[in-house]
């Protein structure tokens, strides 16, 4: 069975301590900060126009265009023409969704295809709900935990939050959770907007493996804002779409269990293990990595953010 600190670790691969020198930093022009990390591999399979600037020195990769409408394109064109090469099997499940780079004045400095995301290192965005009940015979807590689809590409049959989703280019949090709770789990837009509550964000950088996808060993820095809901006993969520097989109501007990065998997915690991630490689930007196498992769910990033 996996210890807490055990899942934290699986999740977040590369700890704020860690030395980064052995990675190229993505650079933009203008911009004195970096905004991702890429892999050698990765720097050496692009074929990069003449509209990058590669210092492999001082390892870094920087893209030369001014303007956010004029970095767009660059990006854009020059991840198609490696679709177009095959040189990378991530780009292959291309799709519309679009994710946002930010600058150290949270401004917007350009925009990404979310699948090459990882190609790049930049952080990356997205929503997830927990939804619960307490009012329950024996007074305890249940979660109504999802099992993902047997035919996604990333993580099948893994456990999940009750809702989760990519905060795409244009949304906020909460407007991309009302949308996800509707497609996800059925649930009425009234019901998420007045029973749904921020509890602040999960941070951590992973590292792609062969469940999901693509290359491996690319760095996926996120950051998940957090909701919890409060359900009733007559609210019973139902998968909306394809994306989760079912959503069953889980007792503590059932989740701890699930966790130590690794059932869930690695995010969703630690947006359980948060939910816990608000709930007194977990606390000092039960876990003994308590201080350095609740830090690392909060770590700061070494790029800027929203």
């Amino acid at each position: 069975m996996k210890s807490n600190l055990e899942l934290v670790n699986d999740c977040d691969q590369f700890p704020p301590n860690r030395d980064p020198s052995f990675l190229y930093r993505f650079m933009v022009n203008g911009f004195d900060c970096p905004f991702g990390y890429l892999l050698e591999a990765t720097v050496n399979t692009f074929s990069w126009p003449d509209y990058w600037e590669i210092n492999h020195d001082g390892k870094t990769v920087k893209l030369l265009g001014s303007s956010l409408e004029e970095r767009n394109k660059q990006i854009h064109d020059t991840l198609l023409a490696e679709r177009e090469r095959g040189s990378f099997k991530i780009l292959k499940g291309w799709t519309s969704e679009i994710f946002s780079v930010y600058g150290p004045q949270k401004d917007l400095v350009l925009s990404i295809p979310r699948i090459a995301a990882p190609l790049f290192g930049i952080v990356t965005y997205g929503v997830q709900l927990l939804a619960y009940q307490s009012d329950t015979s024996d007074g305890a807590i249940r979660i109504w935990i999802a099992r993902r689809a047997k035919t996604k590409r990333t993580y099948p049959s893994m456990l999940d939050s009750t809702v989760g989703g990519s905060l795409p280019t244009g949304e906020t949090p909460f407007e991309c959770l009302i949308r996800e709770s509707a497609e996800e789990a059925s649930f009425p837009e009234e019901l998420t907007r007045t029973k749904a509550k921020a509890c602040g964000t999960v941070n951590y950088v992973c590292r792609t493996d062969e469940r999901g996808g693509g290359e491996l060993g690319l760095f996926t820095p996120e950051v998940q804002f957090t909701y919890e809901m409060e359900l009733p006993k007559d609210v019973i969520p139902t998968p909306g779409d394809n994306e989760a097989e079912e959503i069953t109501l889980m007792r503590v007990e059932q989740i701890k269990s699930a966790l130590g065998k690794g059932e869930f997915t690695p995010a969703n690991g630690c947006i359980v293990l948060d939910f816990f630490i608000r709930h007194g689930i977990i606390n000092f007196e039960n876990e003994k990595d308590y201080i350095e498992i609740s830090s690392r769910l909060h770590r700061t990033h070494a790029f800027p953010t929203a």
